[in-house]
């Protein structure tokens, strides 16, 4: 799940938020893990780059299992 957003970054909800935030780590993309954050259980804060960056992110989460 994607929560609606006015700002330059998005949460989004994942089945497991750690393991993709550590992947993501590996792959050299830094997100912020909320997941501590009251509400926030297996979120993470994803800021929007520009189009080789966010091009990057996709191709990197495509390839998480």
């Amino acid at each position: 799940r994607v929560f609606k957003s006015d700002a330059n970054f998005f949460l989004a909800r994942f089945d497991d938020a750690r393991a993709l935030y550590d992947y993501l780590s590996e792959c050299g993309i830094i997100v912020r893990n909320r997941s501590k954050i009251a509400l926030c259980g297996n979120t993470l804060r994803i800021t929007i780059g520009t189009r080789q960056e966010n091009d990057e992110l996709i191709d990197c989460m495509s390839r998480f299992k």
